[in-house]
């Protein structure tokens, strides 16, 4: 079995600052390929944060194939301000950010109302 490790980061909504998440960095293909994908849960004060190498609404669109929950996604800039969210239903094919994004962040769904549209993010590193 291969495994990836993975860089785990704190993620504060700067608009909000007594919102902290921990975040895991998937930036290899598998980790992207496969996020929460099989899981069975997810905890509410965890999410995922994949990175693109530019701003894009296509590549930073998702699937929800092989979800067994909903979740809340959230697309950044590259300055990290979240310029679309959704909440993504389990078996749905597609979403897409309305807007560009170079960043997009998987969290619990009961995460939907933390954020909003414009906030502002930061990424500290764990190490």
């Amino acid at each position: 079995m291969i495994i990836y490790p993975m860089k785990t980061v704190k993620i504060i909504n700067l608009s909000h600052q007594s919102l902290t998440i921990n975040a895991q960095v998937c930036d290899k293909f598998i980790p992207k390929l496969l996020g929460l994908m099989f899981k069975k849960t997810i905890d509410p004060k965890f999410g995922l944060l994949f990175k693109e190498t530019s701003e894009t609404r296509l590549n930073t669109a998702i699937h929800m194939f092989f979800m067994n929950f909903d979740i809340t996604v959230l697309w950044l800039s590259k300055d990290l301000i979240v310029v679309d969210k959704a909440w993504a239903k389990k078996w749905h094919p597609v979403y897409a950010p309305k807007s560009p994004a170079q960043y997009t962040l998987e969290l619990h769904v009961d995460q939907f109302n933390n954020f909003f549209i414009g906030d502002q993010l930061k990424v500290v590193n764990e190490d």
